[in-house]
């Protein structure tokens, strides 16, 4: 293998190093601010349901973080975790018929559009 292949291999990886960092960061931001907007809401006895889509399974830390939202606030609501790939970091939650989009790939979407 000639230098410029070696570098050129380094460069890739050090690349997708950046990439997974990155996307980590924004990922974490997503659900923070999912976490923001959902304590925002107003408290509503007439919710029945709320669903949170994530990419990947949820956390205890996370699902505890959920729960203790739906208890204060949604206290007839049952909370209703689902696993969606598609997303690709964030989350969505549906309260009701609020729709809450902190996916990366709802993100990626409107950016496009």
């Amino acid at each position: 293998m000639g230098p410029f292949l070696i570098l050129f291999i380094v460069q890739c990886f050090f690349a997708l190093g950046v990439i997974i960092v990155l996307k980590k960061t924004l990922d974490r931001e997503l659900i923070e601010a999912a976490f923001e907007k959902l304590e925002a809401c107003k408290s509503s006895p007439e919710v029945k349901e709320i669903v949170v889509c994530l990419p990947s399974a949820v956390s205890d830390e996370m699902k505890t973080h959920l729960e203790s939202i739906r208890q204060r606030k949604f206290v007839q609501a049952n909370l209703k975790i689902q696993e969606d790939p598609a997303l690709k970091g964030g989350m969505v939650i549906a309260v009701g018929d609020l729709l809450l989009d902190f996916s990366l790939s709802g993100r990626l979407q409107h950016f496009w559009s």
